[in-house]
């Protein structure tokens, strides 16, 4: 069994703190990132099952200063065994005033309402680990609560089970979570999603040596994580990419 397959398996009866942290109604990740040329959402984890070790003192708070100047929006790995990651690192971040992405493994309405408690502004799907039907079913009970959704997809196969209508939007992961590989082909997966009105993201494996390529893309957004903890002044070059990208479309 496949790592991601098994954190699934525990989700299904993960069990959650109740009561709610939210203090602001929700920020709508879709109208963000409309609103830019190119949209930045930026993540904090501690720790990923493909290698990464973030800071061990890295807070919340310390990675909003990080990023407050040049993200649109913010993601969260909130999975707590693989990733060490927490529900409470999106409630300290909800001061910032930027749409917060619940990235989990999420498999039951119960995570979902435990993000949006926690003061998440939307949830993270993925369509290769999901059936259409459960697809369909936590989308409309993530939009019913005002939280967007960012459905995303690896296999091809599995953009088809993605629903199509407003707070939901797309994204390719660069990774096959199933192996934890880079496998990238942005280009055939947007091709794939043309026919799509849906914002469209880029996800995983964007940094130094590739951004000012990708940015090019016809992608919306773009979700950047290792990168940027790893090396946090890559963000101003990052931002600095976008505006070099924006005047020469302007000229």
């Amino acid at each position: 069994m496949a790592l991601v397959d098994e954190i699934y398996r525990k989700n299904r009866t993960r069990k959650f703190e109740l009561g709610s942290r939210r203090i602001r109604n929700t920020i709508s990740l879709e109208e963000t990132i409309k609103k830019t040329e190119k949209g930045f959402i930026i993540e904090f984890k501690r720790s990923s099952p493909s290698g990464f070790r973030g800071n061990s003192v890295l807070t919340p708070e310390d990675f909003a200063v990080i990023v407050h100047e040049y993200a649109d929006a913010i993601s969260v790995l909130t999975e707590p065994d693989h990733f060490q990651g927490s529900l409470h690192d999106g409630t300290e971040l909800q001061e910032l005033g930027m749409p917060i992405l619940m990235k989990d493994f999420i498999c039951t309405e119960d995570m979902i309402l435990a993000g949006y408690h926690s003061g998440f502004d939307a949830i993270l799907l993925i369509a290769d680990f999901l059936s259409g039907n459960d697809m369909e079913v936590l989308a409309n009970y993530a939009l019913s609560l005002k939280m967007d959704v960012l459905a995303e997809f690896h296999d091809a196969g599995a953009l088809e089970k993605i629903p199509e209508k407003a707070g939901i939007l797309v994204g390719y992961n660069r990774r096959n979570l199933r192996s934890l590989r880079m496998e990238p082909d942005e280009m055939n997966a947007m091709n794939l999603m043309n026919e799509r009105k849906a914002l469209k993201i880029l996800e995983s494996g964007i940094g130094r040596e590739n951004f000012q390529e990708l940015i090019e893309t016809p992608y919306n957004g773009f979700l950047i994580g290792t990168s940027v903890l790893n090396e946090p002044e890559l963000l101003k070059e990052i931002k600095e990419g976008e505006s070099n990208y924006v005047d020469r479309k302007h000229a």
